[in-house]
């Protein structure tokens, strides 16, 4: 079993420059600004040259295991399950990908331990960042989720997206603040983010992970909410 990563604190901001950089650098290397979809594999494998793999991860490692990287290799391997549910293979590897931006830098510099892991059956074990579903609380894995919402769904694409699609009044309902806290199924949330995906060609991100963006972003309100400008 894996022993959760110890890294310093990061806030949402913090991150979410980080992985502005990361696109400032893939368009520097393109010669183009990347837009929706933006091309996570392309960064993956072309920019940062990492290799790339689908394997069964979850019938080597646990039923909980969706990716892991390897940190000497510069290999990331996503579990074979995730292949057809592009919204989830997407966003897992964008996950990955935080890691190795975020967490990488620190193991090195300060010579953290990390568990053992082989890549294939009887190879030699290396150093590996497992991510386990199970884990999502620990700050590691909650920051490598903050870096591929803000790498998968640039505010400025997602605010531009909104404003096309609602002008300046905020998309707006009643008790939605209400429903968030209490994990209540939000219909009327749903179908925005459907609207938003479609509009902003966010076709490689899924509903649930557009819903959380456009939350945390505070590009929908709550009726109750008087601030309903898109600022």
């Amino acid at each position: 079993m894996s022993v959760p990563l110890k890294v310093p604190y990061l806030d949402a901001s913090a991150i979410e420059s980080a992985a502005t950089e990361l696109l400032r650098r893939y368009a520097k290397w393109k010669g183009a600004p990347p837009r929706p979809p933006i091309p996570i594999d392309d960064i993956v494998e072309g920019l940062l040259k990492l290799s790339l793999s689908v394997g069964n991860l979850r019938g080597r490692l646990g039923n909980d295991v969706l990716g892991a990287t390897w940190l000497d290799e510069g290999h990331v391997m996503i579990d074979s399950s995730l292949e057809g549910n592009l919204g989830r293979f997407t966003f897992t590897l964008g996950h990955e990908t935080g890691h190795w931006q975020l967490h990488r830098p620190i193991i090195e510099m300060e010579k953290v331990t990390v568990p053992l892991f082989s890549r294939e059956p009887n190879e030699k074990a290396t150093p590996a960042i497992v991510c386990r579903t199970g884990k999502r609380r620990d700050p590691a894995e909650w920051q490598a989720d903050t870096f591929a919402a803000c790498l998968l769904m640039p505010a400025s694409d997602v605010r531009a997206t909104v404003k096309a699609a609602f002008g300046d009044e905020l998309p707006t309902t009643e008790g939605i603040e209400a429903r968030r806290k209490s994990g209540e199924p939000d219909p009327w949330l749903r179908g925005l983010a459907d609207h938003i995906i479609d509009k902003g060609d966010f076709e490689n991100v899924s509903n649930e992970a557009m819903r959380y963006r456009l939350l945390d972003l505070k590009l929908v309100v709550d009726a109750s909410n008087p601030q309903r400008k898109l600022l």
